[in-house]
């Protein structure tokens, strides 16, 4: 019996971390916890980008505070946190 040889190619595991339907679902996400935590009061952005390919280069998406308001509604009722449940 001959020994199974398994080539990972670096590129492709990049490559599919940032396909176009991976990133429209963690996008789609993002917006789902944005739209939950605005329910609450105050405005919120969507940011959506690429890490560094040091070494996995993984979307990432990050939901933020974006006004004064939403930034004292966060800090006094962790909105954010209670929000993070719409992104599943």
């Amino acid at each position: 019996m001959g020994r199974t040889r398994i080539v990972f190619k670096a590129n492709a595991f990049r490559e599919l971390r940032s396909a176009p339907g991976i990133v429209a679902d963690l996008v789609a996400r993002g917006n789902r916890v944005k739209s939950a935590a605005e329910s609450g009061g105050g405005k919120y952005k969507v940011v959506s980008q690429q890490g560094e390919a040091s070494p996995e280069g993984r979307w990432r998406v990050s939901v933020e505070t974006s006004d004064p308001k939403a930034m004292r509604i966060n800090a006094r009722d962790h909105s954010l946190l209670r929000a993070l449940d719409a992104g599943r």
